[in-house]
C-alpha cells in the first residue's frame, strides 16, 4: 500500500486520532514509548471474529501474534488514539514496508460499548507458519502490556495457557 493511499484510509475520529488497535507486543506501555517515545492514549478494546495466533514468522524463528478470522473468538487489546508519524513508526517496526504484516481495518468494541474502526496489523502470507510457536519473553511482554491496561481476567488467563506450552 502506498503511503498516500495508507494516508487517504486511515480513520480519523472526531479527535483527531488515528486509531490504531494493538493486540501483541505493542500492547506494553514499555515497548511503546521506545518506538514512539511516548506512551499514546489508550482504551481497552474487543475484536469480536478474529482468534490471536503466533504464526507469524520472526528473524528469531520465532512466532509472533497474528489475527486470523474465527466466529467464536476474540481478541482484547487496546486502541491507541495515534499521529500519522506514531503510525509511520509502527510500520516500520512492524516491517511494513517488507512484507512482515499489512494493514488491516477492523472494527472493536470499547469498554463502553462505542464501535471503532481502527487499524491494526496481519501478518504478511510469505511470513506465516503453524509450526511456530513464541519465545516466553515475547509472551511476557504481551503478558504485562494485558495487565497494564486491565485486560479481562479470563483473557490473561489464556495467554498464560500459551506459556505454559512453552
Amino acid at each position: 500500500m502506498t503511503e498516500s493511499r495508507l494516508l487517504d484510509d486511515l480513520h480519523i475520529s472526531e479527535k483527531g486520532c488515528l486509531w490504531y488497535f494493538a493486540y501483541g507486543s505493542n500492547l506494553c506501555r514499555t515497548q511503546t514509548k521506545r518506538r514512539l517515545g511516548t506512551v499514546p492514549t489508550a482504551q481497552v478494546a474487543e475484536l469480536r471474529g478474529y482468534r490471536l495466533v503466533f504464526n507469524k514468522r520472526s528473524n528469531d524463528g520465532t512466532g509472533k501474534a497474528n489475527l486470523v478470522p474465527n466466529p467464536h473468538h476474540s481478541v482484547w487489546g487496546v486502541i491507541y488514539c495515534c499521529t500519522e508519524p506514531d503510525i509511520k513508526h509502527f510500520d516500520f517496526y512492524e516491517g511494513v514496508e517488507w512484507g512482515h504484516y499489512r494493514h488491516e481495518f477492523v472494527r472493536v468494541i470499547t469498554a463502553t460499548g462505542q464501535a471503532i474502526t481502527a487499524l491494526t496489523y496481519v501478518a504478511g502470507e510469505d511470513f506465516i507458519d503453524q509450526a511456530l510457536w513464541p519465545s516466553a519473553d515475547y509472551l511476557e511482554t504481551i503478558l504485562e502490556g494485558a495487565k497494564e491496561h486491565g485486560l479481562p481476567a479470563v483473557y490473561i488467563a489464556q495467554l498464560w495457557e500459551w506459556k505454559d506450552r512453552i
